[in-house]
């Protein structure tokens, strides 16, 4: 791909210069870099913004308060498009209170069309002959001065997104997917704002942490504390100090000696040498933790026994199956397996108790609801 022509924002002056470029635009395009497989506070080290014509790079070190961009990015008459939006909407409400209104989100809009890929690369592939070298993905954001080979990858993620989508919307309608796409999008604007995301213990949120027993989990609690401790000292991305899964692997089966942690897979000479007399101790300090102060996981909600609960879901699951195949869409479009339970437990009686469940969208019941509710 040959390199996207762009400016630099560096300080408040530059970001007052594209902002004022950009007050007259409808839509724009929008991606960030982060430093999040290299640091251990995650920063945004990068904004690329582009209107249809123009791309700029805005250093958040050097330019400082993006407050300007974020009156640019709350108007609800800008469109912003983004692709997996999820993540960059995150970052910029939690380091710059950045509320984004109007969200377009390639992703999104290429699941509701059924694409067997939906990576930015495959879609700019696919239907623009585009190919992007994807080489800087996990690189260090962080670092200063920014290479010109990684700036000329950052402009190359949002320089063609606005046509992107407008080729992404055209298909929506053809299809009679375009609302929704709009109910789809507008869901994204709180998500960054649910403040209950952060409310679960780090150590819990470990792939596999909740199928330990709770004098593992203690264990595990303590090992991962460990970790958090020096990866903030050494502003390191904690897996790069130990993999997730060797805290697991020590909370299951906790060594009894240096012999027996060295032997362990993923803890090597450098690890051990650094660091094999804090592990231990802290493997120590949560397997002799006294019972009542063992971590305890909030039971799941307990339900009435119903007989015919698993035969309700299995028929839920084959409409599902039938509707998917039907519409050619993805499963999770027409139900997730989250909203099969719920209808399955729940017996909704009509649409508008269907309605009513967390989670649903207007599509889903307009679209498929009596079809489930045949299946209940």
């Amino acid at each position: 791909m040959r390199p996207v022509a762009y400016s630099t924002v560096n300080d408040q002056g530059d970001l007052a210069r594209m902002t004022a470029a950009l007050s007259a635009s409808s839509v724009i395009a929008l991606d960030t870099e982060a430093s999040s497989f290299h640091r251990y506070k995650v920063r945004v080290c990068l904004v690329q913004v582009s209107d249809r014509d123009r791309t700029w790079l805005v250093d958040p070190f050097a330019a400082g308060d993006l407050a300007p961009l974020g009156t640019l990015l709350a108007r609800t008459d800008m469109e912003v498009v983004i692709h997996d939006a999820d993540y960059d909407l995150r970052m910029l409400a939690r380091e710059q209170g950045i509320r984004v209104e109007n969200v377009f989100d390639t992703l999104v809009a290429a699941e509701l069309l059924n694409e067997p890929e939906i990576g930015l690369a495959s879609l700019l592939q696919k239907y623009m002959g585009i190919q992007v070298d994807k080489k800087f993905q996990k690189a260090d954001w962080s670092k200063r001065p920014l290479p010109e080979a990684m700036l000329d990858y950052a402009a190359g993620d949002t320089a063609h997104l606005i046509a992107l989508r407008d080729i992404l919307e055209a298909r929506l309608k053809e299809k009679g997917r375009w609302s929704w796409a709009r109910e789809e999008f507008a869901l994204l604007t709180d998500a960054p704002f649910n403040l209950q995301d952060n409310l679960e213990p780090g150590y819990l949120r470990l792939k596999g942490a909740k199928l330990l027993k709770p004098h593992q989990l203690a264990v595990l609690r303590e090992v991962h504390a460990w970790r958090e401790g020096v990866a903030e000292r050494m502003d390191r991305a904690p897996f790069m100090v130990i993999g997730n899964e060797v805290l697991l692997d020590l909370a299951k089966e906790p060594p009894a000696d240096a012999h027996a942690l060295a032997s362990r897979k993923g803890m090597s000479e450098k690890v051990m040498d650094r660091h094999g007399r804090a592990i231990l101790e802290a493997v120590r300090r949560g397997a002799l933790l006294p019972r009542d102060q063992w971590p305890r996981l909030e039971r799941p909600k307990r339900w009435d026994r119903d007989p015919e609960h698993d035969e309700r879901l299995k028929r839920l699951k084959a409409v599902r199956d039938r509707l998917t195949a039907e519409h050619d869409l993805r499963m999770g479009i027409v139900a997730s397996n989250q909203l099969l339970q719920e209808v399955a437990r729940s017996r909704p009686g009509d649409l508008q108790a269907l309605s009513a469940l967390p989670g649903i969208r207007r599509y889903q019941v307009e679209l498929f609801g009596a079809d489930l509710l045949a299946a209940v």
